[in-house]
């Protein structure tokens, strides 16, 4: 079911309740109002009649031929009859019109109209009221004028109350049908062309090329959540391009990665079995192959570690560590190294923070390492730690080449190079930063590079100095 069609549906539902349940209160309020005005109609002409009646101790007087009732204020006369009755049930006085209402003669003995049951089945609504004198006189003293007690009815069709009723009903029901089907006919075009752009969006996404990293949404300004739907829609298809470019990059820098050691060793290996050599030439060649592989080894390893969340990472011996002693014994490996005379260490007292120090290690040993590398014998490589409010900043230093101010956030990607690397062929596979970040983040902590003095290079680790992490 389309969407244009879902919502109409819900809204000609929601007004088809409204107008049933709008035109079943008119009903109700009509029908009470109607009947009641036609009750209090019933019994004006009954206090009318009441009024002609003259009533005294010892008799009750009604003489027709004195008093005029007015029935053309009350619609038709040939709907309205009345009626006096005699004690005995014989007809005192009628209105003019009684025999063809009612259907009776004058001699005729009414009592079946007096009963309210009976007549209401005929189709006439009938109210009455009894006269009785106090102290009525005996009959044989009475004249044909006197009675003892006078019932005064008065009947009215029902037909005109029920055919009004009726066309209230129709006018009710067909009315309403009609402004529904109007609001279906033009609800269904204006929704039609209020999800029209949704419609569209959906067509320019069907089309989309997967490869072309310049598609987007054409987004109408029509300032509503149409539009905000359409600039959320191109801002996720800017971080899926440029995700989908990263892991382009990533996949054909790994291969050309895997790629180098692979064909080391296959060279080595092709050499090696061209002629019968002797065991040094090929404990020269296993040598090769053994550390081509160490270096696939490594990057494959790396490779696995960058491609798992930061948050989903395993964290080892995770421990209380106070940093002013850790590093001193940390520093201690470094010994062997041509350049160990290089290396300084500045440090506060008492730098405690929640840690690992397995992982902080390979941080260390990735800042370290490069600082080595990329700068000239002789010169220092300085490693200082200092408090930060809740932060512990270790921060290692080299006087090497340097790095751009464009390039400091880039060199934290997988695979990337600087200009000056590439020129002096200095060897490496562009992965130790971005391993080194992967960790950091790993232990809730912030590795960057900033801008320092000169040629200066200077990196900065923010650990908290307080904190727990999650070991899970």
């Amino acid at each position: 079911m389309k969407l244009t069609t879902r919502v109409s549906a819900f809204f000609l539902s929601a007004l088809a309740v409204i107008l049933i349940g709008n035109s079943l209160l008119l009903y109700g309020v009509a029908r009470s109002y109607l009947k009641h005005h036609f009750d209090e109609q019933l019994d004006s002409l009954l206090h009318i009649l009441v009024a002609a009646a003259e009533v005294e101790i010892d008799d009750v007087k009604f003489e027709s031929t004195d008093h005029f009732v007015i029935q053309d204020a009350y619609g038709d006369p040939d709907d309205i009859f009345w009626l006096v009755l005699s004690e005995e049930g014989q007809v005192v006085a009628h209105s003019d019109n009684y025999h063809t209402a009612s259907g009776k003669t004058v001699t005729e003995n009414v009592s079946s109209l007096v009963n309210a049951s009976e007549i209401t089945k005929l189709g006439w609504r009938l109210v009455r009221h009894h006269l009785a004198a106090p102290e009525p006189k005996p009959a044989s003293e009475r004249s044909d004028l006197e009675h003892a007690a006078l019932t005064i009815v008065v009947a009215r069709n029902l037909e005109p109350l029920r055919r009004a009723l009726f066309w209230l009903a129709v006018a009710l029901i067909v009315l309403p049908l009609i402004c529904w089907l109007i609001a279906a006919l033009l609800g269904r075009r204006f929704c039609e062309r209020a999800l029209k752009p949704i419609r569209q969006m959906a067509d320019e996404v069907r089309i989309i090329d997967v490869h072309d990293t310049r598609a987007r949404l054409d987004v109408q300004p029509t300032r509503d959540e149409l539009e905000e739907l359409g600039v959320t829609f191109n801002e996720l298809l800017d971080q899926l391009f440029q995700e989908y470019e990263h892991q382009r990059r990533f996949a054909g820098n790994t291969a050309h990665q895997l790629r180098t050691p692979l064909t080391v060793m296959q060279g080595q290996v092709d050499v090696a079995l061209r002629r019968p050599r002797s065991a040094e030439e090929y404990q020269e060649t296993l040598t090769t192959v053994s550390q081509a592989t160490t270096s696939l080894s490594q990057t494959v390893e790396a490779l696995l570690f960058l491609a798992r969340p930061a948050e989903d990472q395993p964290i080892p011996d995770y421990q209380r560590t106070d940093l002013s002693l850790w590093l001193p014994e940390y520093l201690e490996r470094w010994k062997n190294s041509p350049r160990w005379n290089d290396i300084h260490l500045k440090t506060a007292a008492s730098l405690v923070c929640e840690t690992s120090p397995t992982l902080l290690a390979q941080i260390m040993e990735i800042l370290i390492s490069n600082a080595l590398k990329y700068s000239e014998s002789g010169t220092a490589v300085e490693i200082l730690v200092r408090r930060e409010a809740a932060l512990i900043v270790l921060e290692a230093r080299d006087q090497g080449m340097g790095i751009a101010a464009e390039d400091r956030e880039a060199i934290f990607e997988p695979f990337f190079r600087t200009r000056q690397a590439r020129q002096q062929a200095s060897p490496g596979t562009g992965l130790g930063l971005a391993l080194a970040r992967h960790i950091a983040t790993a232990l809730e902590g912030r590795l960057v590079c900033v801008d320092g003095p000169g040629m200066e290079t200077r990196f900065q680790l923010s650990l908290p100095a307080e904190g727990i992490l999650s070991t899970s």
